[in-house]
C-alpha cells in the first residue's frame, strides 16, 4: 500500500475504485449477487468496508457500477474494430470476431446472468439499470443496430442471452461442450441471426 500511499488523492480514488470493482467482480461471479458480501469484496481488494462505502453506498450500486465499468469496456474494443474496419462486410466480419471472443471471458457471462436476475426479482431496480445503460455514450446493442438495421434489434438481443447462457452450459459441461465447440456455435448462431453467410474463419481459442 506504500505506492498507494504516493499517488495523489484523485489517483488514489481511481486505483481504489478500480481494485474494488475488480474484486467485486471476483465475488458477484464465484457467489452470486444475493450472496455476495460487501465486506468480503472490501477484504478480497485489501480495504476496510468503510473504505468500500467511501466509493458506493450500497451493494446495488457496485454491481451496478461493475456492470456499467465491463459494458464500457467492450464497448471501446467494438468501436476500436468496427473503425478499423474499411468495409460493410468487414465491420460485420469484426462484429462476429468481437461476438465469438466475449466467450473467453466467463466472468462476464456471469455478471450478465446476474444482472438479468437481480431485474426480475427486483422489478423496481429495471428502471434504475435503463438509466445507467442510458449514461453510457454508446453501446453494443446501438453499435449492432448501426451496423443491420432496427429491425435486427431481436437479433441483437437473443445473440447477447445465447452468449451468456451458452457461457454457463459450456462451464457445466466442459467435456461435451469444448472451447472450440462453443466457439464454432457461437459463430454459426451470429451468422444465422443476422444472414451472414460469408465464410469467415473462426478465431481459434487461446491456450
Amino acid at each position: 500500500m506504500e505506492l498507494q500511499k504516493s499517488r495523489k488523492p484523485q489517483e488514489r480514488t481511481a486505483v481504489t475504485r478500480d481494485l474494488l470493482l475488480n474484486a467485486a467482480e471476483q465475488v458477484f461471479a464465484q457467489r452470486g449477487y444475493e450472496k455476495a458480501q460487501l465486506a468480503e469484496i472490501a477484504e478480497a481488494a485489501g480495504f476496510s468496508k468503510g473504505a468500500l462505502y467511501a466509493h458506493f453506498k450500497s451493494k446495488e450500486e457496485l454491481f451496478f457500477a461493475l456492470a456499467k465499468a465491463k459494458a464500457t469496456g467492450y464497448q471501446a474494443k467494438l468501436r476500436h474494430a468496427l473503425e478499423s474496419a474499411p468495409t460493410r462486410e468487414a465491420k460485420i466480419a469484426a462484429f462476429r470476431r468481437f461476438y465469438v471472443e466475449l466467450s473467453e471471458d466467463k466472468k462476464w457471462a456471469l455478471i450478465i446472468l446476474e444482472v438479468k436476475l437481480f431485474v426480475i426479482r427486483t422489478p423496481e431496480a429495471k428502471d434504475r439499470l435503463r438509466r445507467a445503460e442510458e449514461e453510457l455514450a454508446d453501446s453494443v446493442e446501438g453499435a449492432f443496430i448501426k451496423l443491420f438495421g432496427s429491425s435486427a434489434s431481436a437479433a441483437g438481443k437473443a445473440l447477447g442471452g445465447i452468449f451468456s447462457a451458452l457461457v454457463l452450459e459450456a462451464d457445466l459441461e466442459a467435456d461435451v461442450l469444448t472451447e472450440r465447440k462453443m466457439r464454432t456455435m457461437l459463430a454459426a448462431i451470429f451468422d444465422t441471426l443476422v444472414g451472414f453467410h460469408h465464410k469467415v474463419a473462426t478465431p481459434k481459442a487461446r491456450k
